[in-house]
């Protein structure tokens, strides 16, 4: 920038009152001169030099060519137009930190009156003598959207499946009691959620499913969801280990709109209650929030995503790279439908990707794409020996 383009810059911010007399002084004879000369004499040699700005952009003055004068003329216009772009980033950047505001000071009130309620209180009774198999079960559950209701029907108008709060409830006891049917012995569980808690609003047909309204639903979903693992303790009387990744239905939004924020997911804020909530039951154990989390199970390396990337054995050997770790399967929900393949081998067997079910079934989403699967739940067995020794689906419905 020549001296002049910065005098007319300083002479317009000075007019505009976006700078002081004294910062004109400085940009345009020097910093020496700040304390010079008195305020009112600088005002007044900022007036006459703002005029000469005024006359040169409305008329031709002698002794300048008719180039000189278009170049001033084209910089004044972009410093005009740097200007509107220096306002509209300060109006975006104050959005954001009032949207994080809003949503900082309603997580913080949903907190503050969970942690008013009475906590749930469950542990294993010192007297309990139950032999060690030196096994560890694997419970994996994904794809609730809790919140959504919707009845779908097949060709000859019957039910294929219907689905609301109640009937994800009824799922999820009848899950805990198949579990108990199997009489299968295991020191300890982890329970995998695996993303879309909630429906959210991510497509307009997602409203025609709603309702209440969502963050109703968290509340509702959490609290459940509590209840049903001290439930799921106190029939097994085994520590219990909950592990939570989000999912993209569960990603805060406006209709049809990105999310503003990639970690601003109601699962986050449904693990924060959680660990309220069941922060004296002693023998359950609630891992942090998480987009992708990564479990040793028995010395196999697990990991758990929502599963929205299209081929997860890139997935594994990008996070492989990454952090410079083994893993031995990859588990991830999303398409609502069970399927397992091998993509290698390992010291005690092969190298799965491994898709689980749903909790809700098929959708009218599901059901425009052609896709279609029973409400099912996955679990598997893993020893230190063998890796994992068993899996099996649980349908639902």
């Amino acid at each position: 920038m020549t001296y002049l383009e910065k005098t007319i810059k300083s002479t317009q911010d000075f007019d505009n009152k976006d700078i002081s007399i004294q910062e004109w002084v400085k940009n345009v004879l020097g910093e020496e001169y700040v304390n010079y000369y008195s305020d009112e004499y600088c005002r007044r040699a900022e007036k006459i030099f703002s005029l000469f700005v005024e006359k040169l952009n409305q008329e031709e003055i002698n002794g300048l060519s008719l180039d000189l004068f278009k170049q001033i003329k084209d910089k004044k216009e972009q410093l005009e137009k740097e200007k509107i772009k220096i306002r509209q980033e300060k109006a975006e950047l104050n959005e954001k930190y009032r949207y994080l505001a809003r949503s900082e000071l309603f997580e913080e009130r949903i907190l503050e009156a969970i942690e008013k309620l009475e906590p749930l209180d469950f542990s294993i009774p010192k007297n309990i003598n139950i032999p060690r198999v030196e096994t560890t079960g694997l419970l994996c559950i994904s794809d609730f959207h809790a919140g959504s209701e919707y009845e779908i029907k097949g060709i000859y108008d019957e039910v294929i499946n219907k689905y609301n709060f109640k009937i994800m409830q009824d799922r999820l006891w009848y899950l805990l009691k198949q579990m108990e049917s199997d009489d299968i012995a295991y020191d300890n569980l982890v329970i995998a959620i695996c993303g879309d808690l909630f429906e959210n609003i991510l497509r307009p047909s997602s409203l025609l499913k709603l309702r209440e309204p969502v963050l109703d639903t968290v509340i509702n979903f959490s609290e459940f969801m509590a209840n049903w693992i001290v439930e799921v303790q106190k029939q097994f009387l085994i520590p219990v280990n909950i592990v939570t990744v989000g999912g993209n239905h569960d990603n805060q939004r406006l209709l049809n709109s990105k999310p503003m924020f990639e970690d601003e997911n109601l699962t986050k804020l449904f693990v924060h209650i959680l660990q309220l909530r069941l922060k004296d039951c002693k023998d359950i154990y609630i891992d942090n929030y998480t987009d992708v989390a990564l479990k040793t199970i028995r010395k196999t390396n697990v990991m758990f995503i929502h599963g929205k990337d299209k081929d997860l054995e890139d997935t594994m050997e990008y996070f492989e790279h990454l952090y410079n770790i083994a893993v031995d399967e990859i588990i991830a929900g999303h398409l609502h439908r069970p399927e397992s393949k091998a993509v290698g081998m390992n010291e005690v067997g092969d190298r799965t990707v491994t898709r689980i079910g749903s909790i809700c079934g098929i959708d009218p989403y599901a059901k425009k794409i052609r896709e279609a699967a029973r409400p099912s739940a996955y679990f598997a067995l893993y020893d230190e020996n063998n890796g994992k020794t068993w899996q099996r689906n649980y349908y639902l419905g």
